[in-house]
């Protein structure tokens, strides 16, 4: 195919009561953390008739806000006042450390301010597209998926900056080819040949073979699917120029197949001796996978790909579109799982493909998460961009003055094509040159978002260039002021602010009271450890090795090599002669009920019975038992951090419920059902 036409735990506010063994404040984590927070979105607005549930410091928390959290982190749970009770306490903790943040005036800070907007920028996304559009660009692409089209084109150049003339130039051309097509006097393909500027099309006569939804730029897709067998396509614009396509044929999709090849080269430029010997080697290949020869071993001797032959010639994952057409359709026909082909030939030389697994076009909510993301970065993005534009403007009662942009471009010269240019004063400059709403957008403004944001470029025309760069300002300060009125607009945004921001300044401040805390006071953690080592004890162990052997007769020698007393290393030697699978050997001590073996053996010096544990045959030889004792903290420093930290939370908990006046309203409470 053608390059030129590719488009390449909802989770309660407390959130952790025992943090990771060897837990680390890594950036990593501080992510994950607060993902976590933010998953409790308070999705409704609060009733101004909802009854206070609590006051926080003075500060009513409607029932309403309080129910909505509840219900979104305990939905299969039952209601029942015990539920209730618990998971206001959480709920208050969360508010206090929020309170605290605020004195702190954490949420004035620049990391911080800049850290919310950041994800301000990300939430705001969906709202300032046609979420109703793309959804259909969605539906409409993954409709297109189902089905392929073969198709051969004709491409006309007509770059985006060409002059008038030219691009007009070029539609001629193609209008021609067009009614010479339609109307007999040339066969596509020979036209294709003959007059397209795709370098290809002297070869393949503008063939581009089966494709489907996203493998090509939109228009072109759009006007292969909208054109039926047989027929020629509308002239089509596209980046590249103007296109029309003819559709061969339309199929429904044949899915993704994974397999694996054994290839040898052979093209056009070696001699026909070594051709004619690599398509003899290739049958002969072929013949010994008939007569039962191992796939993997053929590979591995005989296959000339180097990326894939350690690893039985396996390919990634492919559709259509993917792959050379005869290796494709090769592919595809083989009927099932561990079928192999006939030799075939492409350009790249002789192929033998093996089926390991194929798999149908996923469903649509399969693939719904895959084709929004990939339809964000393609012109699709731009259909649904424009369309938000032009409702924004129909919204607010845009209008403008576009007789305004005449004065800016005047003084605007061909410095500015090196990103040099200086307007110098600018303050006579005030004609509106369009508003929103009641806010205007006067020729300073232009001239500072031009001035702002020049640098070099191909373009030579001045008039061109500005007026390029006056709608790029419209549709960036349109958008803007969208942007600012999402949180009045749409409750459920202003909602998830909040959570965004309750979420980084709790995240902040248990960080550096709780987390790092634990962490950087080592005095502290030693003496924590210090006085409740009795928390930290092992349980009875016994010190020894354990022997796991695969069968019973490896299980019985082993054991006659302990009771004669040799060591583990003269056992492992002597058994696990030609494969290390036969024996396995653990040493060392062994808490009780810890593992299998100790569940099963008396705790006493000697040799136990054998016991089959996981298919194997294990038995244990006891050297010694010992009694509880206190785990060294050096072993142990990630446990006894994670407990330090819960003391830290306790202690700061209890000391923002002394400083912040708290009020709970029970029987409101309570009513929640």
């Amino acid at each position: 195919m053608d390059q030129f036409l590719k488009v390449e735990v909802s989770i309660s506010y407390e959130i952790v009561n025992v943090l990771p063994i060897e837990f680390k404040i890594e950036m990593n984590i501080r992510a994950t953390m607060l993902a976590l927070f933010v998953t409790l979105a308070m999705s409704n607005l609060q009733s101004q008739n909802s009854p206070t549930i609590m006051t926080i410091n003075g500060d009513a928390i409607s029932k309403s806000e309080f129910e909505a959290i509840y219900k979104k982190n305990n939905r299969d749970a039952d209601v029942t006042p015990e539920a209730l009770d618990e998971y206001s306490e959480l709920f208050v903790n969360f508010k206090l450390k929020v309170k605290e943040a605020e004195s702190l005036k954490m949420d004035t800070a620049s990391k911080f301010i800049n850290e919310l907007n950041g994800y301000r920028q990300q939430l705001a996304r969906p709202y300032l597209i046609d979420s109703e559009l793309t959804e259909q660009l969605v539906k409409e692409a993954y409709d297109r998926l189902t089905e392929e089209i073969k198709a051969s084109h004709i491409l006309i150049k007509a770059a985006p900056g060409d002059l008038p003339a030219d691009t007009l130039a070029a539609y001629k051309r193609i209008q021609k080819l067009k009614a010479d097509v339609e109307q007999g006097r040339r066969e596509f393909g020979t036209a294709a040949k003959e007059m397209s500027d795709d370098p290809s099309a002297k070869s393949n006569e503008g063939m581009l073979g089966y494709f489907t939804s996203l493998q090509m730029v939109y228009p072109f897709e759009s006007a292969a699917y909208n054109t039926k067998v047989g027929e020629v396509s509308d002239i089509v614009r596209t980046r590249f120029g103007y296109h029309i396509l003819k559709v061969h044929d339309r199929r429904a999709a044949r899915g993704e197949i994974k397999s694996a090849h054994i290839m040898l080269k052979s093209s056009e430029t070696m001699s026909e001796d070594k051709r004619s010997e690599a398509q003899e080697k290739i049958r002969q290949i072929h013949q010994e996978l008939k007569d039962g020869t191992n796939w993997e071993k053929l590979v591995l001797q005989f296959s000339e790909d180097k990326s894939t032959k350690a690893k039985g010639g396996e390919l990634p994952w492919f559709g259509t579109g993917k792959m050379v057409m005869e290796f494709e359709d090769a592919a595809f026909s083989l009927a099932n799982d561990g079928d192999y082909s006939a030799p075939i030939q492409t350009q790249y030389g002789w192929h033998i493909i093996k089926r390991l697994e194929k798999k149908p076009v996923p469903t649509y909510d399969e693939k719904k998460k895959e084709l929004q993301n990939r339809i964000t970065k393609d012109s699709r993005a731009q259909m649904s961009k424009k369309s938000f534009i032009e409702r924004v403007k129909k919204d607010y009662g845009f209008k403008e003055n576009s007789k305004h942009l005449t004065k800016v471009t005047a003084l605007v010269d061909s410095t500015v094509f090196i990103g040099n240019w200086r307007p110098g004063d600018i303050s006579k400059y005030k004609k509106p040159m369009f508003a929103i709403g009641k806010k205007k957008f006067r020729q300073s403004d232009f001239i500072k978002f031009m001035r702002d944001n020049q640098g070099r470029t191909q373009e030579k025309d001045v008039t061109k260039y500005v007026n390029e760069k006056y709608d790029i300002f419209k549709e960036k300060s349109i958008t803007a002021y969208e942007d600012a009125r999402l949180e009045q607009k749409y409750p459920e945004f202003k909602a998830l602010m909040q959570e965004y921001r309750d979420g980084i300044l709790l995240f902040e401040l248990t960080d550096k009271k709780v987390w790092s805390m634990a962490i950087e006071d080592t005095v502290g953690l030693k003496n924590y450890y210090d006085k409740h080592s009795e928390e930290f004890k092992y349980d009875e162990r016994v010190k020894g090795s354990v022997y796991a052997s695969k069968n019973a007769e490896t299980a019985a020698r082993v054991r006659q090599m302990v009771e004669r007393g040799m060591t583990s290393d003269q056992i492992n030697s002597s058994v696990n002669v030609g494969s290390q699978l036969n024996l396995t050997i653990i040493s060392g001590a062994h808490e009780k009920n810890d593992e299998e073996i100790t569940k099963l053996i008396p705790f006493k010096a000697g040799i136990s019975d054998t016991h089959m544990i996981n298919g194997q045959h294990v038995f244990m030889n006891v050297k010694e038992v010992l009694a509880p004792e206190v785990k060294p903290f050096d072993r142990i420093k990630g446990l006894v951090t994670a407990a330090y930290q819960n003391q830290l939370e306790k202690e700061w908990i209890s000391e923002l419920r002394a400083k912040y006046t708290v009020d709970l309203n029970k029987e409101v409470l309570h009513s929640i059902r």
